[in-house]
């Protein structure tokens, strides 16, 4: 097959946008009110976006080869195999977690779900690789058993 998955979503820019804005309408704000006074605020602002910009945003997500199920790819990488992988189980209940691994030697591995992509995406990436994710409806949808 030796068709490689990979899932990355990485932290967005609201903040940033939303921090930068209000610096401009404060700035308008100061200037129509002739309130000079409330310029230390502009600068806090001005501050706290050049911040923002300079933090890293770390990209999460999977990547799925022939062999691995990679967790957290691109941050502290976990590699599974898919050969020690019996089945995948949806969790609907944990916000933290989309799925667990069920390996084939009972032990069990949370897949956080901020690295993982919409469950009908995880099943039909699963099942070329003849791996079945449980707790699924026909729809997409999980449930709980």
């Amino acid at each position: 097959m030796n068709e490689v998955y990979e899932y990355r979503r990485a932290r967005g820019k609201g903040l940033i946008w939303l921090s930068g804005i209000s610096v401009v309408i404060l700035l308008a704000a100061i200037s129509v009110a002739d309130a000079p006074d409330l310029i230390w605020l502009v600068w806090a602002l001005g501050m706290l976006t050049l911040a923002l910009m300079l933090v890293p945003r770390p990209v999460t997500g999977i990547r799925v080869d022939d062999t691995y199920l990679v967790l957290s790819a691109w941050h502290q990488p976990r590699a599974v195999a898919l050969d020690k992988i019996a089945f995948l189980r949806a969790t609907p209940g944990d916000p933290e977690t989309a799925a667990i691994i069920i390996c084939t030697d009972g032990t069990e591995e949370k897949m956080l779900s901020r690295d993982m992509p919409d469950l009908v995406t995880l099943v039909a990436v699963m099942a070329v690789r003849g791996i079945p994710v449980r707790g699924i409806y026909a729809d997409g949808q999980a449930f709980s058993r």
